[in-house]
Order: C-alpha cells, then sequence, then structure tokens
C-alpha cells in the first residue's frame, strides 16, 4: 500500500499492534518516532530508527538510498523545501525547531503546518513522506548537527520550495522563534504558498489557510 497516495496508514494508533514509539501528527503519515534510550555511567545508547517499525505503519518497503549530515548556525532558518523523497531526520547536536508543510496537491491537509522540536535534549526522529516541505530553524546557542536518510539519490534537479516567512504558514505556529535569522539568499526568493499553488489548489477549502 503507498502511503503517499492514499494518505492512510495500514495500522490505526488504536491497533494493538501500533508500534508504540510511533506518533501520529494532524498531517497523515508525518510522523514522530522516538525509541528507548539506554543510560549507564559510560553515557547511552540508542537505537535512532529501526526502519521495520515505519514500515509497519505505511505497508511498504522504505529503501534509503543516501544519508546526509549538514551543520547550521544559531538562528539559521533552512526551507521550506519538498524534495521528491522520503526522509528520516534526526538532530544528532544542537536543538532545531522543524516546520513541516503538506504540499500534496491532494492532500486532505494541503497547506497545513506541524512543527515539532528535535534535538539533543529529546532524541525523536521525524519522517516524512514525499510531498513535504521542510523547514527548520536552529533554537540552541550552539549549532545544530542535523542528519537524515532519503529514498533516493540527490540530482540537482529543481523541486518545489515555498517562502520560509509565508505568513499563510507562520501563523500557523506562531511564528519562528528567533530575531534576525539567518536565510539563504536563494530562500529569500521563494514565492509564497498561494504565489506558488493559487492556481492549483482553491484555498477556500482549507480553513488553516483562511483564518
Amino acid at each position: 500500500m503507498d502511503q503517499t497516495n492514499n494518505y492512510e496508514l495500514v495500522i490505526k494508533p488504536t491497533d494493538p499492534d501500533f508500534p508504540k514509539m510511533i506518533e501520529t501528527t494532524d498531517i497523515p503519515g508525518l510522523l514522530i518516532y522516538q525509541r528507548e534510550t539506554f543510560e549507564d555511567n559510560r553515557g547511552f545508547f540508542r537505537e535512532a530508527v529501526e526502519l521495520r517499525d515505519l514500515e509497519k505503519v505505511l505497508g511498504k518497503k522504505i529503501t534509503v538510498t543516501q544519508w546526509n549530515h549538514s551543520l547550521s548556525h544559531s538562528k539559521v532558518i533552512r526551507g521550506f523545501h519538498a524534495e521528491p523523497w522520503e526522509k528520516i531526520i534526526y538532530v544528532l547536536r544542537g536543538e532545531v525547531m522543524a516546520a513541516i508543510v503538506d504540499l500534496r496537491l491532494d492532500s486532505p491537509t494541503f497547506g497545513k503546518v506541524v512543527t515539532v522540536t528535535l534535538g539533543e535534549n529529546n532524541r525523536k526522529t521525524l519522517y516524512l513522506p514525499k510531498g513535504m516541505g521542510n523547514s527548520f530553524c536552529v533554537t540552541s546557542s550552539t549549532d545544530a548537527e542535523y542528519m537524515y536518510m532519503i529514498t533516493d539519490y540527490f540530482e540537482g534537479k529543481p523541486t518545489p520550495a515555498v517562502a520560509w516567512n509565508d505568513p499563510v504558514l507562520t501563523k500557523q505556529f506562531g511564528g519562528w522563534p528567533v530575531e534576525n535569522p539567518i536565510v539563504s539568499e536563494k530562500d529569500m526568493n521563494y514565492p509564497t504558498l498561494k504565489e506558488k499553488f493559487g492556481d492549483q489548489v482553491d484555498f477556500s477549502k482549507f480553513p488553516w489557510l483562511n483564518s
């Protein structure tokens, strides 16, 4: 079963077989994942992700082709970018607020934003299905090391992206929690959600885009 197309998990959270380390969100298919941490006087051990847990609820195989590692300074904001692959995110050091927007044109939650704090103080992992607009802001005073696995190879082709400061999106989560953010010139020039998709989607159908 293809989660990207039908937006349904094959196992519901109410099912006794649903993995307890997985949490659903308001966007179908966007999952928060957190396995147990084992600590002792030497430090700790954690399995950041077991693909079989995600595959069980998605009803499909996840094939990781690339593992990426980025470092961002305090107050950096990146996004919103929608690459053509699934993504599994884990923040090794520092802390970020990830803001994810549903950019799937036929999704019942098109344009909806969910925010999740990721970092060394909570050790959550985030799974993104295809069609998510991915963004994050470094909220720690230290650099954030942001690692993510993807299910296709990067080929340098243009991909959909929308403005990091689009008020239609930022009002849904109260705005970015930093002043004077560091944003790339490329990210500064992306269109708003309405400029990008206004001729393809009826925005009036989605209350979070019109409130």
